[in-house]
């Protein structure tokens, strides 16, 4: 039985929570939030292969 669940996530709540994570893990705050905007990048670049691989 496939289950499918909706979230209701804005992009705000992404870009919140992954910097929230980043920047326990980096001390440097400029750096993380640098970080934050590479995985964001990545993941808006890459949303079609992702899209088809999380099923």
């Amino acid at each position: 039985m496939r289950r499918e669940e909706n979230l209701e996530t804005t992009l705000g709540d992404l870009v919140t929570a992954l910097t929230e994570e980043t920047v326990q893990l980096v001390p440097d705050e400029k750096l993380a939030h640098t970080l934050v905007a590479y995985m964001l990048a990545d993941v808006l670049n890459n949303w079609r292969s992702i899209s088809n691989t999380w099923h």
